[in-house]
């Protein structure tokens, strides 16, 4: 399989985009990642994947807190911030502390605070399942969505009827 062939067929599939941050000792962490999903419902389960080359993967170990933040349109900036390897990428992110002293980002679509269920090995990532401890979401935004390379967003609203 051709890795640049794969990689264009996958960028079809228009994903959501979310930033994964934790912290280790007093250094606040966070890295972009559109490879993420729901698991399992019972237990509540996520998973995200990080590549094998990420500095952030360091902090990651069984029972260590860490969240997902799924970025609403407005956040293409900040999604851009924490894409970038090495530096501050909080210096220009507004966050706040949770109570496990996880930064997690303000204004973002939804935010899920898990603790590292397990890592496991996947190619050239690690798959992180988190058990998921809380949750919040705002219906009022639209998400960021990466496709083909490029963000974008839902640029009519959809109306979902209830059944």
């Amino acid at each position: 399989m051709n890795p640049k062939e794969f990689r264009n067929t996958m960028g079809n599939f228009a994903t959501g985009v979310t930033v994964i941050t934790t912290s280790k000792g007093e250094e606040l962490i966070g890295m972009t990642a559109n490879s993420f999903s729901s698991l399992s419902v019972d237990p509540p389960l996520i998973l995200v994947c990080i590549d094998k080359k990420s500095t952030s993967m360091r902090a990651f170990s069984r029972d260590h807190p860490f969240a997902v933040n799924i970025l609403q349109e407005e956040q293409e900036e900040a999604c851009s911030g924490f894409a970038k390897k090495g530096g501050n990428k909080f210096e220009r992110a507004s966050y706040y502390l949770s109570e496990t002293g996880v930064p997690v980002l303000e204004n973002n679509m939804a935010t899920i605070e898990c603790t590292v269920y397990d890592i496991l090995e996947g190619g050239d990532h690690y798959i992180i399942t988190g058990y998921v401890q809380n949750v919040s979401y705002n219906n009022e935004k639209k998400p960021l969505l990466f496709f083909r390379g490029k963000f974008g967003s839902i640029f009519e609203d959809i109306t979902i009827a209830a059944k």
